[in-house]
């Protein structure tokens, strides 16, 4: 089994990222709100100017929350989760598009 998390900006596409994953038989996810490290760590010394600089060649507005998804999976769901996820959110390689991964999960209780 494993717990596959999902970590993006583009809010707006949350609630299709959950549809998409029930579509292909994944279930019991939950969302919760995450602020990146640019925001905590924006009032630290020269940093605020840094985030500005930032926002304005990059147009990404660091203080912007995002969403992080979270769901167990079993190993033979991984790849279909996956494609799920990619089927909303498209390439995840480009710059501030989000992050995926997963991590093994070695003891579970109310799981199915």
């Amino acid at each position: 089994m494993q717990l596959l998390f999902l970590v993006i900006k583009r809010v707006e596409l949350v609630d299709e990222v959950m549809i998409s994953l029930a579509q292909a038989g994944v279930h019991g996810g939950t969302c919760v709100d995450s602020v990146g490290m640019a925001k905590s760590i924006r009032g630290a010394g020269n940093l605020p100017a840094l985030g500005l600089l930032n926002t304005i060649l990059t147009g990404v507005d660091p203080s912007q929350k995002g969403k992080t998804v979270f769901v167990a999976v079993d190993d033979e769901q991984v790849q279909d989760a996956i494609d799920a996820i990619k089927k909303v959110t498209g390439d995840l390689s480009k710059p501030n598009a989000g992050v995926l991964f997963t991590v093994p999960i070695s003891y579970a209780e109310g799981i199915k």
